[in-house]
């Protein structure tokens, strides 16, 4: 049943963080937040935090944290919907759970509306993709990766012209009235499209409607991945690419294979290996783990060999597990993608061999932990159990922890009850598997994740930012992860870190996020620390910008280009230059 979000933020201004929270915690104040120990796993020393200015709560022991709704969620065991009424309850306000029928009935043809728009673009873009020659070099893009025209035709894949309102004067010319289509989610300001020279691929959902698209960059600056803003019927955690086609194949097979990308799924859909999804450009969700769960019990994982899709292995894992989901792995050969097995000799032959001999999720984490310490010191040993500890907790059967303890101790040569004794006590440091790269136990961040994080916490600075800083001038995918989900709240006239929080997708950037805000580090000097990198990510952006000019110009120069190109070229670089100038004077 939809519950408006208005009553949602209304229930949350209601009630007090701390107030709810303690009556299942003792907390003690300690300064401006609340400390207690931790509901969620055994602990003897407070690492509950609770920041009532944020409304928020975060573990550092365990990493859990969330708004009131989380906290009910998980210490109630409810849904949702059932948290928002016993919330509401509490708060003595009347929920509506229903919208009027009139509203509903608006609703939902504007929604038939907008995926009917979304059928005809896909028919636009994959018809130019198949026969026009602006996009010779997607198709050969495509080719390369050995995706061949009858699955491009399986998938409707599209080519999105190198215009960025192309798309938007097209829908004109086709009788789509400007006010529906600025509210479409597909334009950014300007008119502009968010997909021009891009491959396109249609987002499905179970129903096989298109909901969205992803676009795969065939240029020089944006993002290489993008997917459509979210709307009120597109949300990236809730879907999965590939779905529509794979679901029939998941059921047959009673388990399901999950990659990372768009091209990995066509890559197996056309080995003949069809109960193949991915998540959407995204981590693996929890409400995704749900939606699998719902149809099999059993999970494999084939993931890139780099350390990206080895971190993205170990959080599906943890997510599939909790979700009661066997989950086995596929190891790929160093430096390749599941994509890049079929262009390899053989390569159809290769694959199948590959898909007969998956491992266990505890002997990958076991293979991973022995290739990241030496286990011949005792040192690396204790570390070894650090890093299997989570995974050995969420074990739900005692036989089975035992036995996995026996594989543990028999990898590192520890007597198997000595480490059964740790375990049960609880003997051992958190180990975070998030994207963030660590030296010296310190967390390595980049400054535009900095930026990203601070402009989270204190919100006023957003407008500012967004108006100096575009999506094309971030470089780090966490940061670009937190600009999409801001930028998402600022257009919806949202500011509450629990309706940011529903906007990112990855639990790794939302643990992050909720460890910034439950600690001080943001508080001091923060004007400065914003404007300064705002500053810094800006110079280093025009920097870029103006380099790959002075490259094309001296390319242009030994071709012995037309004037006209040059003297473009030329303007820009003066542009660039004056911006620059002016940062430096600042």
């Amino acid at each position: 049943m939809l519950i408006p979000e208005h009553i949602i933020d209304q229930i949350s201004t209601r009630i007090n963080i701390v107030d709810l929270i303690n009556e299942y915690v003792r907390l003690t104040k300690k300064g401006t937040r609340y400390w207690g120990l931790c509901p969620f796993h055994t602990e003897k020393t407070p690492s509950f935090c609770v920041t009532p200015e944020k409304q928020v709560f975060y573990c550092f022991g365990c990493h859990k944290g969330g708004s009131i709704y989380t906290f009910i969620m998980e210490t109630e065991k409810l849904s949702f919907t059932e948290a928002a009424h016993f919330l509401a309850k509490r708060s003595g306000i009347a929920l509506e759970t229903l919208m009027s029928s009139q509203k509903q009935l608006k609703n939902a043809v504007k929604r038939d509306a907008y995926i009917e728009l979304h059928e005809k673009i896909t028919n636009s873009f994959h018809h130019i993709l198949m026969q026009h020659e602006e996009a010779a070099h997607a198709r050969s893009y495509l080719e390369k990766r050995g995706i061949i025209s009858q699955t491009q035709s399986t998938f409707q894949i599209g080519y999105a012209p190198n215009y960025r309102t192309w798309l938007y004067s097209f829908l004109l010319k086709k009788n789509y009235s400007e006010d529906f289509l600025k509210k479409s989610g597909l334009f950014s300001r300007g008119n502009s499209s968010y997909f021009y020279n891009r491959i396109i691929f249609p987002i499905y959902n179970l129903k096989n409607e298109i909901l969205a698209f992803g676009g795969r960059n065939l240029g020089e600056f944006g993002p290489k991945y993008l997917n459509s803003p979210e709307t009120s019927y597109f949300h990236k955690g809730d879907n999965l690419y590939g779905i529509q086609l794979a679901l029939p194949h998941i059921k047959e097979q009673k388990s399901f294979i999950l990659v990372e990308g768009y091209v990995d799924v066509l890559a197996l859909y056309q080995a003949g290996i069809k109960h193949v999804i991915a998540p959407l450009g995204t981590a693996l969700t929890e409400h995704q783990a749900k939606i699998l769960k719902r149809y099999v019990d059993k999970g494999y994982l084939l993931f890139d060999s780099d350390e990206a899709g080895m971190k993205a292995t170990l959080r599906s894992i943890e997510l599939l597990e909790n979700n009661d989901i066997q989950v086995e792995i596929f190891e790929l050969a160093d430096g390749l993608d599941p994509a890049d097995i079929i262009l390899q000799k053989d390569g159809f032959n290769t694959l199948h061999k590959l898909l007969k001999s998956p491992i266990n999720s505890f002997q990958y984490i076991i293979k991973k932990a022995l290739g990241l310490f030496d286990v011949t010191t005792p040192h690396g040993k204790e570390r070894v159990f650090n890093y299997i500890f989570p995974h050995l907790r969420r074990i739900q059967s005692q036989v089975k922890q035992y036995s996995s303890i026996e594989i543990l101790a028999d990898a590192i040569k520890v007597d198997k009850d000595a480490i059964w004794s740790d375990f049960i006590q609880g003997k051992t440091t958190s180990y975070y598997t998030g994207n963030i790269k660590k030296t010296k136990n310190k967390e390595k961040i980049s400054i535009e994740l900095f930026l990203m994080l601070a402009v989270s916490i204190f919100r006023q600075y957003l407008p500012k930012v967004r108006s100096v800083l575009s999506l094309e001038d971030m470089e780090d995918d966490a940061a670009r992860k937190l600009y999409i989900a801001l930028e998402e709240c600022f257009r919806n006239e949202e500011k509450s870190v629990d309706a940011l929080l529903e906007k990112i997708d990855d639990v790794h950037i939302k643990e992050l996020l909720l460890n910034k805000i439950s600690s001080e580090e943001y508080m001091l000097n923060q004007d400065k620390l914003i404007q300064d990198s705002v500053m810094r990510i800006k110079q280093k952006s025009l920097e870029k910008k103006r380099d790959l000019i002075v490259k094309q110009l001296k390319e242009y120069e030994k071709s012995e280009s037309s004037f006209v190109n040059i003297r473009e070229l030329e303007l820009e670089k003066m542009f660039l230059d004056e911006e620059l100038q002016k940062i430096k004077v600042m």
